[in-house]
């Protein structure tokens, strides 16, 4: 299939007028007003001269740009063939914000930098950057309407206004059972909630609540025993339909290899991946420390327990979100990593069972921490690696034939976009209040009878609620706004705001739940930035590695080989040899 490039030319009108405004608009401290003013109208009037109108190539078409079918009628724009310019000059003297914003972000750096054989650094496109991690469209479901039909509420639950928990973040000792056994009831309290019930509502995916409340004290799971309350109850619901015999109903599904590469849950056991990992700023093996073999001892014990898929390792062919698919639309598993159209009462129209056909509602909820396994350096320790859209996005280079432009004006304009207003512009659109003070040209606003693209409001939580008006599936949206330019910040949800898309609500929940935890520690973007010597090392050794472990971790998950054979065995690949590499790439 031919490549297909989209045309378009950038005006710098309300965005621009906008940034230039906040740089050219006042005079320098200790300078007189008068003399400011003169040199900026001189300035002016320099950059009124200059061109300031630049093409703009974007990947994708509104209706309103010209498609080229072949990639050879569009420009060759790479640096070494002199078509792009080095950014770095202008980047360093009109792109404050960017800077700054890569400052406190230092782990950023790697993938925006380039630094030359005397250790100069190089700016030669300028990227999108998240503020948060993009929302995810897959991540832990589980069958909540079994839980409130099948689980017994504890009699004792954290207590969050204890001293215990406030300060430690859990009770003194966890889990309950423990906790009871040992006699310390510090940070326990008794739980008020005698037996769960659940309304679904008129619209369920709408309007469903229910009174469940885990041992964490919490209406969402948090911890290892959570999980393994909701598994006793899963169990219930599984014997009960007669499935118990049934080798494609259980309660958890992991990958075929008893792990996945990005981390996932396997971090939850104090960080780490299995694999290669990265922790405050250094590279490591992980796969033979010490919470990679809590994480196992935990798979272990499900797998004993009969809580998790006895099948795992002959699923080679399947996606981590989509274990064993046909199962999880049967309505025969209790918890699994899936895709956000398993949210809510989707199963219904496929669910085996009677009951479940009328009655199954599956809710998202984040990797869980270990309040169970290993040693407390492996406990109470969120999760930090995981598979989640990474925070460096696009690129854009600008060629040659700008050179001679208005190119102030262009990366003033640019560093425009790494605030937060330049963001809201690029990836929201314009409110009705920004849409009544610009021009645009093509007005695609008026063209498609859209007054603004989002509404601002207050969560109850205190922080600022972007309510989008256009649905974010329609096609209309990439027309009304500019983030396939490919630079300025990215908005998602963060501490500071919610995005509010006008999805079903277990639909904004997922967003909200499958980026509690932020990915940290997975090298799998730092993959891509070795050079083709270091790639061909590392690429040979991690095949040796992956081929070994997926032969000989299930069989220990299984208890047929044991933690310290798999170990041993890891001696032959020499898994630590190549952490160099990926330690060249980190910014320390």
């Amino acid at each position: 299939m031919k490549s297909k490039f989209v045309k378009r030319f950038l005006t710098m009108g309300l965005a621009a007028g906008l940034a230039l405004s906040a740089v050219c608009g006042c005079a320098k401290q200790g300078e007189p007003a008068d003399d400011a003013g003169k040199k900026e109208e001189g300035k002016k009037e320099e950059r009124e001269a200059k061109d300031a109108s630049f093409t703009w190539w974007i990947y994708k078409t509104d209706g309103e740009g010209t498609y080229y079918e072949d990639y050879k009628d569009n420009p060759q724009t790479l640096y070494e063939n002199g078509v792009l310019m080095d950014l770095t000059e202008y980047v360093e003297k009109y792109m404050p914000n960017y800077l700054a914003y890569l400052d406190a972000n230092p782990e950023l750096k790697p993938f925006v930098q380039v630094q030359d054989e005397e250790g100069k650094t190089h700016y030669y496109a300028l990227y999108v950057l998240s503020d948060g991690p993009g929302d995810s469209w897959q991540g832990i479901c589980y069958r909540r309407d079994w839980v409130v039909k099948y689980a017994k509420p504890t009699e004792y639950v954290w207590d969050w206004e204890s001293d215990s928990v406030k300060e430690n973040g859990h009770p003194a000792v966890t889990p309950l059972a423990r906790a009871v056994e040992e006699k310390n009831m510090d940070g326990w309290k008794k739980n008020e909630v005698k037996e769960f019930k659940a309304d679904y509502g008129e619209n369920p995916d709408e309007d469903y609540t229910d009174n469940v409340i885990f041992p964490s004290g919490k209406n969402d799971p948090l911890t290892i025993s959570d999980w393994e309350w909701m598994y006793e109850a899963f169990e219930k619901a599984i014997k009960e339909r007669g499935w118990e015999n049934d080798s494609n109903s259980y309660c958890m599904s992991i990958p075929y290899s008893g792990y996945i590469q990005a981390g996932n849950i396997v971090s939850s056991f104090g960080g780490g991946t299995g694999e290669y990992y990265i922790r405050d700023g250094k590279a490591s093996f992980d796969g033979a420390s010490d919470n990679f073999k809590a994480y196992v001892e935990c798979m272990n014990h499900w797998y004993e327990k009969g809580w998790l898929d006895q099948d795992f390792n002959t699923r080679a062919g399947e996606l981590f979100y989509k274990i064993n698919i046909n199962s999880v639309s049967q309505g025969k598993i209790g918890m699994w990593d899936g895709h956000i159209s398993n949210l809510g009462t989707a199963l219904r129209i496929t669910c085996q069972n009677e009951e479940d056909a009328r009655d199954s509602y599956v809710m998202p909820c984040p990797y869980p921490i270990n309040d169970v396994y290993g040693s407390k350096e492996q406990m109470y320790h969120e999760p930090d690696a995981m598979f989640q859209l990474g925070r460096v996005g696009g690129k854009t280079g600008i060629t040659t034939k700008a050179e001679g432009k208005d190119l102030e004006a262009l990366f003033t304009y640019l560093d425009w976009t790494y605030t937060r207003e330049g963001a809201m512009v690029l990836g929201v659109g314009l409110s009705k209040e920004q849409l009544a003070s610009v021009e645009l040209n093509p007005d695609l606003y008026e063209a498609y009878s859209i007054e603004e693209t989002y509404e601002l409001g207050k969560a109850e939580d205190g922080r600022s609620v972007i309510k989008y008006t256009i649905d974010q599936s329609d096609p209309l949206i990439n027309a009304v706004r500019a983030m396939r330019m490919g630079t300025g910040l990215g908005t998602t949800n963060s501490d500071e705001y919610m995005l509010d898309y006008g999805v079903a609500a277990i639909n904004q929940k997922a967003y909200e739940v499958w980026s509690v935890y932020v990915n940290k520690g997975s090298i799998l973007d730092y993959k891509g930035l070795l050079n083709a010597e270091e790639g061909e090392a590392f690429g040979k050794t991690e095949t040796a590695l992956l081929d070994y472990q997926a032969q000989t971790l299930p069989n220990v998950i299984k208890g047929k080989t044991t933690w310290e054979a798999y170990v041993d065995g890891l001696e032959a690949i020499q898994p630590e040899s190549v952490v160099e590499y990926l330690q060249n790439h980190i910014m320390e």
